[in-house]
């Protein structure tokens, strides 16, 4: 079996990706094991990550990455590597037919948003880095440098106790990332839970990044979630509430017209109307009436992410 001469890691700024990337810098034994050779980090932008994430990753991951040597590239919408349709998050949204994302809907969003662009970029950045490489397409470069340079090991961030998320690899449908990609996923190797990454990450004196998920994320949204946000970020939250308002008044005539939760009304005149963004921040207020601010910030610090993904 050929050893592998590059590694990826697949980085979204939280606490699960800012775990591993310190950890293949400062543990040479987790170097080892992990990326014994080359090492790529890449960022693929939603445009609709928090403020504290960008500020994290230019202030403390760029300057953490430039003092170690590591190549980290942030993919912006503007390279060229998102899809046409999905530029950016509430851009796909925008376009034609308003939609929302939804618990309702098929989770499509990092599928689209993040790991298509880095798959696109690398594609282009083979033959740049590796000469033996023939520039081609349709997944061509992959191939190539996995019979060459052996499987790209690509690192993705799932803690342990989140087992659930790691994709079933006997599912795989697409034949060039059987065989030019082996996904990994070091924090349940190392048995590091989110507490873990935590520890870990203050241990060796660096600020606790955000957990990493996209402001108008309908899986993060619950009740403590919505009043940090409308706190914190009311113009963001009267956006969020825009957009699902315009979703639902472009299909007011259908059978089945659902918002960001998923639920309806089950009383008074309203029953079966959507219960909205507006609606569970009411609710948020009434079951959290004296919630301080430092509580809210507490709880977003410590956990969440996004959860509900399996690559």
């Amino acid at each position: 079996m050929i050893t592998s001469q590059l590694t990826i890691l697949s980085f979204g700024c939280g606490q699960d990706s800012m775990t591993i990337l310190p950890k293949l810098a400062l543990d040479t034994e987790f170097r080892k094991k992990y990326a014994p050779n080359d090492l790529l980090v890449l960022m693929a932008d939603t445009h609709n990550e928090h403020p504290e994430t960008y500020k994290y990753f230019d202030e403390v991951v760029l300057p953490f990455c430039k003092e170690h040597d590591i190549e980290i590239l942030k993919i912006d919408n503007s390279m060229g590597y998102h899809g046409n349709t999905w530029k950016s998050l509430t851009g796909q949204w925008q376009n034609g037919n308003p939609t929302v994302g939804s618990l309702a809907y098929p989770k499509t969003c990092t599928h689209n948003l993040k790991l298509q662009p880095q798959y696109r970029y690398v594609e282009e950045w083979l033959p740049k880095k590796y000469p033996n490489i023939i520039n081609k397409k349709r997944k061509d470069n992959y191939k190539q440098f996995a019979k060459i340079y052996g499987k790209i090991r690509w690192l993705i961030g799932i803690a342990k106790g989140e087992e659930k998320r790691v994709a079933d690899a006997t599912k795989e449908t697409a034949l060039w990332k059987k065989e030019s990609i082996q996904v990994e996923y070091p924090l349940i190797d190392i048995e590091y839970d989110r507490e873990a990454c935590q520890n870990y990450i203050r241990s060796i004196g660096l600020p606790l990044p955000m957990p990493s998920n996209c402001m108008y994320c309908p899986f993060s949204c619950n009740h403590l979630e919505l009043l940090w946000l409308e706190k914190s970020y009311p113009d963001k939250f009267n956006e969020w509430i825009a957009l699902e308002q315009a979703k639902l008044d472009a299909n007011k005539d259908a059978a089945k017209n659902l918002g960001v939760s998923a639920r309806v009304h089950k009383n008074g005149e309203r029953i079966g109307e959507a219960f909205t963004l507006y609606d569970m921040l009411q609710e948020a207020k009434e079951i959290y009436p004296d919630v301080t601010m430092n509580f809210l910030n507490e709880y977003k610090w410590s956990h969440g992410h996004c959860v509900t993904s399996s690559y």
